[in-house]
């Protein structure tokens, strides 16, 4: 099996534990041509939640099963946008970004600058901004997981590359 990855840095990985090929996504793909380079990327890190999605939309036009269907490709795409989003308004900036393709999958990891765990307060007003991204990212995931970094946090969502109905 490849990874596939969208990435400053490549990484080796996988459930096994196996060594995989890694690559970078193609470019255009079944979502529509895409300019070569990736906008506001900065040493590999996407600078905005926009630059991020158009890396992770590149990797699932390299997906085997591509085109991907949309409510799936949408909820990638979201929860991208809220891990990128987070790390900026909350996380002190990212420090680490990476996408990558493992079969039926895709996990999107996000390294802030920052030692809180993501949180969400009750909602008491819905008039008030902000405060829907974390609950939306752990209900999209089949999984998510917060690592502690020596200066910030990883957090890391897995998602399913097909719709199970729901």
């Amino acid at each position: 099996m490849t990874n596939e990855t969208a990435t400053g840095r490549e990484r080796n990985s996988g459930a096994a534990g196996g060594a995989h090929e890694a690559r970078t996504a193609p470019g255009p793909g079944a979502h529509g041509d895409r300019p070569a380079p990736v906008p506001g990327a900065q040493d590999g890190r996407p600078a905005t939640a926009s630059a991020a999605r158009e890396r992770v939309r590149r990797l699932l036009d390299g997906h085997p099963g591509a085109p991907l269907q949309p409510r799936v490709v949408n909820d990638v795409l979201l929860v991208t946008s809220e891990l990128v989003t987070n790390a900026l308004r909350h996380g002190g900036g990212i420090a680490a970004f990476h996408a990558e393709l493992d079969g039926g999958t895709v996990r999107i990891s996000v390294t802030d600058r920052s030692t809180a765990p993501p949180s969400s307060a009750p909602r008491r007003d819905v008039t008030t901004p902000g405060g829907f991204g974390w609950p939306l990212v752990r209900r999209l995931s089949r999984s998510v997981t917060i690592t502690p970094t020596r200066d910030g946090k990883t957090v890391e969502a897995v998602l399913l590359l097909t719709h199970d109905g729901v």
